[in-house]
């Protein structure tokens, strides 16, 4: 009788992948989001060195991703890479909350002034409208609702401007600011300033005013950079308590 033809053992199937773990760059990106807004929120006191093999066990990845991901974080200043010590969580100093604030400034004026002469009529009313929705009700009085609606409004205008580069920068400065804007609406006041100070810019917009919005902005970023400078020292005891 003739033999059945030999087969091999059926071979277990190799444990799938998460999702987000598919590809390296996946990896990479992963890892790039979550450590990025550790280093946002401040989860790392200024100065402290970053465990690496720490991270990598904890997100569930190999020291690969994690390095390269820290690589891309220390090209967008959320870190700093220094010789034989490896990588270091930024310093918060006042000459930082400085530069942030003055790059800011220059990028939101240009943004503003562009998008007086670039947007168009839908595209302010929306703008308007978003902004008007986002703060109409007593719960938009919350402190993150209004930071987050502050910084929407911000967004709003740059891309308004259709500048994709000024955005892009602006996302930038912003997540290097998000602590600082969260304590500068911390105070009733601004958080009344910044109502009165949107309407005006909105209303500088829809008449295609750019010097008046301009100076508005800047008028706008240099108050909170001044808040953001009186209250480094009390933001960096909040850190490290």
């Amino acid at each position: 009788m003739p033999r059945a033809p030999r087969t091999n053992p059926p071979q277990p199937a190799a444990p799938a992948l998460p999702a987000a773990f598919a590809r390296p760059a996946d990896s990479v990106d992963r890892v790039y989001r979550a450590v990025t807004q550790r280093a946002v929120n401040w989860r790392f006191a200024p100065g402290e060195r970053i465990n690496e093999v720490a991270l990598a066990n904890e997100l569930g990845v190999s020291r690969t991703p994690v390095r390269e991901a820290l690589n891309r974080m220390a090209r967008d200043g959320f870190v700093r890479f220094v010789p034989n010590r490896g990588f270091l969580a930024r310093d918060l100093t006042p000459e930082l909350v400085r530069d942030l604030y003055e790059l800011r400034a220059a990028i939101e004026v240009a943004s503003v002034r562009l998008a007086c002469t670039r947007a168009s009529d839908e595209a302010i009313a929306k703008l308007a409208a978003a902004w008007s929705t986002a703060t109409e009700n007593a719960s938009a009085r919350r402190l993150d609702r209004l930071t987050a609606a502050d910084e929407a409004f911000h967004r709003g205008i740059a891309r308004l401007s259709g500048n994709e580069q000024l955005f892009a920068t602006l996302e930038r400065v912003n997540a290097q600011i998000r602590f600082f804007r969260r304590v500068d609406q911390e105070a009733p006041e601004r958080r009344d300033r910044t109502y009165s100070e949107h309407r005006d810019v909105l209303a500088c917009l829809a008449r295609r005013d750019p010097q008046g919005a301009g100076d508005l902005i800047e008028r706008h970023i240099v108050l909170s950079r001044e808040r953001a400078l009186a209250v480094t020292e009390q933001v960096v005891a909040r850190i490290r308590g």
